[in-house]
């Protein structure tokens, strides 16, 4: 399959920004994270094109863009802020004449989206966050971060040699093609000079303050496998939002990959932020689209396994025996088709059943 032409818009500041539209349906613009979205979907970075892919499968049109100082976009540029990288995703929508739309954001686009969100609800029908985080500073001291960066001070030197370090703690040490595909995305997409100073503003940002501003409909997704994430930035992130879901997936797999369980949630939250479960006078609860029936109790333990409570804190959050609370949870599972936790919390997103905090 042919891709689409790379097209460009220009920000209110003259920095002209590459992007990139792919299918057809409702809008879903992802703000771009380090390395660019664009760069990384053209290189086949699977956590990038992946997703994008599953994603214009189901039926979204996916708006992919390379953030300033990155990528296919202007390289040569001072101001490398994050008022300055929402200038860049306001000229993407602009350029697309976008009235409303999803959006989302994975790390630093994250905290892109989250600044945007906060201005701008009335364009947006959803925000959907991977692993994001409030602070900036207390993102950079993540260990694995730091542990990536250590070799920084050689990186002018050798640059394939530095990009190496960052793919390999990226990846988890667990694919070398992976860690080949990174290494050669950073050499193409930007100059540890120029890494340096994108990390440098990332220092600064601050979204504490504009978290409670935040009035649309959000999902916060911490992906356990991402070795630069944060359950305590993430979980942050959710109680800081109002009414924001939190979920957490910890399937085992290599780092550098999205999950199923997350693409699963991101489409089942995008389709179902304006539908959620009725509640019906036999104590019966019956989500739209599924004619499934649950009880009080097995929509409790549903909402309980879609905020990441294990048996064990469900059980007692509950009063009930981890026995009984096993059959709860089997009794659910047949129910709703679930082979496991990640089947059940991306049910739960898919049909509009909150998760409790």
């Amino acid at each position: 399959m042919t891709s689409p032409p790379i097209q460009y818009a220009t920000t209110t500041d003259g920095v002209r920004i590459a992007f990139m539209s792919l299918g057809t349906g409702p809008a879903v613009v992802l703000a771009s994270n380090v390395f660019g979205q664009l760069t990384a979907y053209q290189a086949g970075w699977p956590a990038c094109k992946e997703t994008t892919d599953r994603l214009v499968a189901l039926g979204w049109r996916v708006i992919l863009y390379d953030v300033r100082g990155m990528g296919l976009s202007d390289r040569d540029v001072e101001d490398l802020s994050l008022k300055a990288r929402v200038h860049d995703l306001e000229a993407v929508v602009a350029h697309l004449q976008l009235e409303r739309f999803a959006l989302g954001g994975v790390d630093i686009g994250a905290a892109t989206a989250i600044s945007y969100a906060a201005d701008n609800p009335e364009k947006l029908s959803a925000l959907v966050l991977v692993s994001p985080w409030a602070s900036g500073v207390r993102r950079l001291e993540i260990p694995r971060f730091r542990a990536a960066y250590s070799a920084e001070p050689m990186a002018i030197d050798d640059p394939h040699l530095f990009a190496s370090i960052i793919g390999s703690v990226a990846t988890g040490f667990a694919d070398s093609d992976l860690v080949r595909q990174l290494t050669d995305q950073f050499l193409h997409s930007t100059t540890p000079a120029g890494l340096a100073a994108y990390h440098a503003a990332n220092a600064l940002i601050d979204l504490t303050d504009l978290l409670p501003q935040v009035k649309v409909p959000t999902l916060v997704i911490h992906e356990a496998v991402f070795p630069f994430g944060s359950y305590e930035l993430c979980r942050e992130v959710a109680v800081g939002i109002p009414g924001a879901h939190f979920a957490v997936v910890t399937e085992n797999s290599i780092a550098g990959r999205m999950h199923d369980a997350s693409v699963a949630a991101i489409n089942g939250f995008l389709r179902s932020t304006a539908a959620g479960p009725h509640v019906s006078s036999d104590g019966l609860t019956s989500l739209p689209t599924t004619g499934i029936h649950l009880t009080k109790r097995e929509l409790q333990v549903l909402r309980l396994l879609a905020a990441g409570s294990t048996n064990k804190e469900i059980a007692s959050a509950l009063g009930v025996a981890l026995s009984t609370l096993e059959r709860h949870v089997a009794n659910l599972y047949t129910k709703i088709d679930a082979r496991g936790r990640a089947d059940a919390i991306a049910y739960a997103l898919r049909h509009g059943v909150a998760p409790i905090a």
